[in-house]
Order: structure tokens, then C-alpha cells, then sequence
């Protein structure tokens, strides 16, 4: 008799552990679904500010003589005075390409990606667009920011997230 009400108490010990483990494994799940919907946050201005001014630094493939590569914003001023490279390619057909590349590779926009889109234009002081590149459609909240590449050049980047 007693064999009887030691097993039976396990079997009611098992069944209490169980439950318990469901029950934490189910909230586990929920707290996990939850975590993974959360938006991302977007991007603040100072961010864009700084990844503007880094990308103004960075080398192209276009060169102004045998030992000096143009940077970005070297490049947009050449394009604006329709330059070409040393190569005969023209200059603002480098700027696109390279532009391009880097705001695809770093920003990734898309529906389904934290950044939904991208705006980047540099214009002279008669607003001429020099350059303007678009990617996605604007939705949701946005950061920008606008640099002087040169006192005659003006870049804005904007990012939608």
C-alpha cells in the first residue's frame, strides 16, 4: 500500500514539473516573438552627418593625374565642371557608379530592411542638380543631413527608415 502512494505522489511530482516546464518554455516563446518584432530604431542625424563626411573621403577610381585619385567630393566638382579622368571616362559617370555602390552596399534599402530608402543630391549655388540618386520610397520617419562639399556645392543625404 505504501509502493502505491509513494508512485502516485511521483507521478503527481512528474506532472507539476512538467507543467512547469511548459508554462516557461511558453513564456520563453512569447517574450522571444516579441523581442524580434520590435522596429528597429532609425538612424539619427548625427550618424548620417558622419557617414556623409566619410564617404566625401573616400577614393574613386577616377584619377586627375598618374599619382593623385579623385575623392568623392573631388569628384562631384569635376563632374560639375564636366571633367573627364585621366582614363577618358567622364567624371560623373564615375560619381554615379561609385555612389551608387556605396549607398547600395551600406544602407541595403528594401520593404523588409531598417532602412526603406535613400536620397542623395549635390547641386551648385544656381541649384543645378549635379547629382541625384534615389532608391525606395519614402514612408516612415527620416534622418538627414546637408554638407558644403565646396563654398559653390552642397550634398544632402537623406535616409527613411
Amino acid at each position: 500500500m505504501k509502493n502505491k502512494k509513494i508512485g502516485k505522489k511521483s507521478q503527481e511530482e512528474m506532472v507539476g514539473f512538467v507543467l512547469i516546464v511548459v508554462l516557461v518554455t511558453i513564456i520563453a516563446l512569447v517574450f522571444l516573438a516579441i523581442s524580434i518584432r520590435k522596429p528597429q530604431a532609425k538612424l539619427e542625424s548625427f550618424e548620417v552627418s558622419s557617414f556623409v563626411q566619410s564617404m566625401m573621403k573616400y577614393s574613386s577610381s577616377c584619377y586627375s593625374s598618374v599619382e593623385r585619385r579623385y575623392d568623392i567630393k573631388d569628384l562631384i566638382k569635376a563632374c560639375l565642371n564636366r571633367e573627364k579622368c585621366l582614363d577618358e571616362k567622364e567624371s560623373c559617370d564615375v560619381l554615379n557608379e561609385t555612389l551608387s555602390g556605396i549607398l547600395e552596399q551600406s544602407f541595403k534599402p528594401g520593404a523588409k530592411n531598417p532602412v526603406k530608402s535613400y536620397s542623395f543630391k549635390a547641386y551648385d549655388n544656381n541649384n543645378r542638380t549635379i547629382i541625384n540618386l534615389k532608391h525606395g520610397i519614402c514612408t516612415g520617419a527620416s534622418s538627414g543631413t546637408s554638407l558644403l562639399v565646396s563654398s559653390s556645392i552642397k550634398a544632402e543625404l537623406e535616409i527613411c527608415s
